[in-house]
């Protein structure tokens, strides 16, 4: 939708750089925004953030300066004032629907096609570490709306920690999709008792919505104790759920194939609790 743009102002580009196509203008509330002049075709680079960068601590006595850029947990990018005004950039605006994501820490380009006329504008949940790295529902739904999308500072945390980290369930094209499990010290007696491993297999699929195929198929084997243990696989309708559960170490390692979509993270979060397991090594492989 186009703003109705009552004053023009001038572009200042002292520390940061902002496309050609960008003008600046007030609202009929005199506030400022960002719009382009130009269709920006999605993927394509429309501002990058410039100025020093300082420690956290350092903010409360500085003056004279622009809105501080987070780009780091502990720094910021600041930018003087100057009389002509501080660098156009910072009158980028939140937006509930933005066009714009993060590419790296400054550098925003278009998530899609902007047409000519529509303001430049940004998620607010895209610049907000404490949210995108809380472990609630609230934020689960942010960070799968929006990964890849954060500043690095932001995206390399939810890359590094599983308990955070988007798996995609399915990409375009994929055949399948194989979600693998290793799963540490597990409650002993429920991955030596068979007829447990059989009712996570029930509950399982009912949960992620697999038919089963047939019987679940639990055996005990292995001469070498480091490896002894039940073995499981249960047939589903879009492939196979198999795993082994070790006892030298309580350790579980459960694959997950289908053909048909699911959640990875719902599937390995329902596999710790149920078995009660640690530390969680999980692996998400679309197959093509």
């Amino acid at each position: 939708m186009s703003l109705k743009i009552q004053d023009q102002l001038k572009i200042v580009n002292r520390f940061s750089y902002l496309r050609n196509s960008i003008e600046i203008a007030t609202t009929d509330k005199g506030e400022a925004f960002l719009f382009t002049k130009e269709t920006i075709s999605a993927g394509e680079v429309v501002a990058v953030w410039g100025g020093k960068a300082v420690h956290k601590n350092e903010l409360a006595g500085l003056s004279g300066l622009s809105s501080p850029h987070r780009v780091h947990k502990d720094f910021y990018l600041v930018s003087p004032l100057h009389d002509d005004g501080i660098d156009s950039v910072h009158y980028i605006r939140q937006s509930a629907d933005a066009n714009c994501g993060f590419q790296g820490d400054i550098t925003l380009v278009a998530l899609r096609d902007i047409e000519a006329g529509q303001e430049i504008t940004y998620h607010p949940a895209m610049k907000n570490p404490e949210l995108a790295w809380a472990r609630n529902e609230e934020a689960e739904i942010v960070r799968k709306r929006f990964n890849g999308n954060f500043p690095t500072y932001i995206q390399s945390k939810i890359e590094s920690d599983p308990e955070l980290k988007v798996y995609e369930p399915f990409k375009d094209g994929a055949w399948g999709l194989l979600t693998s499990i290793d799963l540490e010290n597990c409650d002993a007696a429920l991955i030596r008792d068979a007829d447990a491993i059989k009712q996570y297999v029930v509950e399982l699929c009912d949960l992620i919505e697999m038919k089963r195929f047939g019987e679940t198929q639990v055996v005990y084997f292995g001469e070498d104790d480091r490896v002894a243990g039940y073995s499981m696989v249960q047939l589903i309708e879009t492939s196979c759920i198999s795993a082994h559960f070790a006892n030298d170490t309580n350790t579980s390692y459960i694959d997950i194939f289908s053909c048909k979509g699911y959640d990875p993270k719902v599937a390995a979060e329902f596999t710790r609790k149920f078995f009660k397991g640690a530390a969680m090594r999980l692996t998400v492989t679309n197959r093509f």
